[in-house]
C-alpha cells in the first residue's frame, strides 16, 4: 500500500530528505492500523452504535452522519443484532465497500483519526516527540461527537497535553474484569530478541532495517509484520484469546520500527543518568553492560552496528536483556501514556514489572516539559 501510494504522489522521482521523513511516518501509520484493523474497526462500531441519538439528529442529508464515518446502515444492523459479531458485520461491509469507494474513504479517515488521537499522538506529545500530521483536524464536529467524547479535543493544536489529562481522566475502561491476567510481556521479549538476531543478519531477502540503498523502507515494515505473525502462530493453540495475540503482537512491531530510536534514548538516558557516569557511586561497571543495561559499553551504540550485531547474534545474555530495555521503554513511553490518556486497557496490562532495578524503570518514564 505505501509503495503505490509514493509511486501515486512522487512517481518514480528520489525523494528529498523532508519527503522520505514524511513516507516514513505514512507507512509507519498504514502499518500500525492495518495491524490493529479488527480492534480499530470493532471500537468504530460500538461508538457508532452508542452515539445512536446524535447520528439520528445530526444526520446532514442522505446518506447521513453514519456515511461520512464510513459505516454503512446494514453493517451496524447486522452487529447489533448479531451480539456484536464482526462476522456478520464484516459480511455487509465487504459488500458495500467494493463498490462504493467513498464509503471506503470515510472509513479510512474514522480509522485514522482513532489511531492518532488515542494511540499515536498521547505518548508522541507526552514525548515531545512531533511527527508530520499529527492533529486530527480532518473530521467535523459530528463526527467528533460520534468517534470521541464532545468538546474534549485536549489541546490538540497546541500539540501539548497536560499531566492532568493523562492522569486525571475520569473514563472507565471497557474491559472484562474476570478475564485472567496472564503475563504477556515474556512472549514480547521471546519475540523481539528472536528479531534482534534475525536483524543483526543483514538478510537482504528480509530485511528488518535500511540495509543499503536498494532496500526499501515498505520492506522493513511488511517484514516487520510478517515476523510477528510468524512467531505468534505457535500460540495460537495455546489458549491465548484474539486480544491477547493482538496486544502482543502490536507491541512486536511497535518496537521493530521504531527500534532505532528506541537504542539511541535508552543509550542517551541511561549515559546521561548516575547509571553511566564514572563519577556516580551508582554506575554500573562496564563488564556488566550487556546484561544488566542491554548496551554495549566502550561508545560503540550508534557508532559501529557491525560490532553491536556480532555481540547480539554471539551472547544471549545481552540480546534478551536489550530486548527487555527495548519494550519497556516502548511501553513506558510509548503504550502506556496513550492508553491512560484514552481510558482503555490492554490485557495483562502495560506495566513494567519486568525490569526489577528500579532507578532502570524510572529512566523508561516519560520525559515531561520543565515547567521552568
Amino acid at each position: 500500500c505505501g509503495e503505490e501510494f509514493q509511486k501515486k504522489t512522487f512517481g518514480d522521482s528520489t525523494l528529498g530528505e523532508k519527503e522520505a521523513e514524511e513516507m516514513q511516518v505514512i507507512s509507519g501509520r498504514i502499518v500500525a492500523v492495518l495491524t490493529r484493523l479488527e480492534e480499530l474497526e470493532e471500537e468504530l462500531l460500538k461508538r457508532c452504535s452508542r452515539g445512536h441519538d446524535i447520528i439520528t439528529q445530526k444526520s446532514f442529508g442522505e446518506p447521513g452522519l453514519l456515511f461520512s464515518l464510513g459505516v454503512a446502515e446494514n453493517e451496524l444492523k447486522a452487529w447489533q443484532t448479531e451480539e456484536n459479531s464482526l462476522d456478520a458485520a464484516a459480511a455487509a461491509i465487504d459488500a458495500a465497500c467494493l463498490f462504493d469507494e467513498k464509503l471506503r474513504d470515510n472509513r479510512a479517515r474514522s480509522l485514522l483519526a482513532m489511531f492518532l488521537y488515542e494511540l499515536e499522538g498521547p505518548g508522541l506529545r507526552l514525548n515531545n516527540v512531533v511527527l508530520p500530521c499529527m492533529d486530527v483536524d480532518f473530521l467535523s464536529k459530528d463526527e467528533w461527537d460520534v468517534l470521541f467524547v464532545p468538546n474534549e479535543r485536549k489541546e490538540e493544536k497546541t500539540g501539548k497535553i497536560s499531566v492532568q489529562d493523562i492522569h486525571g481522566s475520569e473514563a472507565s475502561p471497557e474491559v472484562d474484569e474476570e478475564q485472567p491476567n496472564r503475563p504477556l510481556h515474556p512472549i514480547a521479549i521471546d519475540a523481539i530478541e528472536e528479531a534482534f538476531r534475525l536483524r543483526a543478519q543483514n538478510l537482504t531477502t528480509s530485511p528488518l532495517r535500511i540495509i543499503n540503498s536498494k532496500t526499501e523502507w515498505f520492506e522493513v515494515q511488511y517484514n516487520a509484520v510478517t515476523f510477528a505473525d510468524r512467531f505468534l502462530r505457535k500460540y495460537r493453540s495455546k489458549s491465548l484469546s484474539e486480544e491477547e495475540l493482538q496486544t502482543i503482537g502490536g507491541r512486536i512491531v511497535g518496537v521493530l520500527m521504531r527500534l532505532d530510536d528506541l537504542e539511541w534514548e535508552w543509550n542517551h538516558r541511561v549515559c546521561s543518568s548516575p547509571l553511566g557516569q564514572e563519577e556516580s557511586a551508582s554506575m554500573i561497571p562496564y563488564e556488566q553492560w550487556k546484561t544488566t543495561l542491554g548496551l554495549h559499553p566502550g561508545g560503540v551504540e550508534q557508532v559501529c552496528v557491525e560490532t553491536i550485531d556480532v555481540a547480539l547474534l554471539e551472547e544471549e545474555d545481552f540480546a534478551r536483556a536489550r530486548a527487555e530495555k527495548m519494550l519497556g521503554l516502548f511501553l513506558g513511553c510509548i503504550e502506556g501514556p496513550a492508553l491512560k490518556a484514552s481510558g482503555n486497557r490492554v490485557p495483562g496490562g502495560s506495566e513494567i514489572d519486568f525490569i526489577k532495578c528500579t532507578a532502570q524503570r524510572a529512566l523508561m518514564e516519560p520525559k515531561l516539559d520543565n515547567p521552568n
